[in-house]
């Protein structure tokens, strides 16, 4: 395996870890937004 196809290997693996970040992240965020929205409006126990 040359130099350039380990490169472009990494790049990849690089690639598809930021974008499963990405999404993980965008989930937590979601989350925060329904749970935060739930204690703004929601009734007083």
């Amino acid at each position: 395996m040359s130099d350039m196809q380990f490169i472009a290997l990494a790049m990849d693996v690089l690639e598809v870890m930021f974008f499963v970040g990405l999404i993980g992240s965008s989930v937590v965020v979601l989350i925060s937004f329904i749970e935060d929205g739930k204690e703004l409006f929601g009734k007083d126990e």
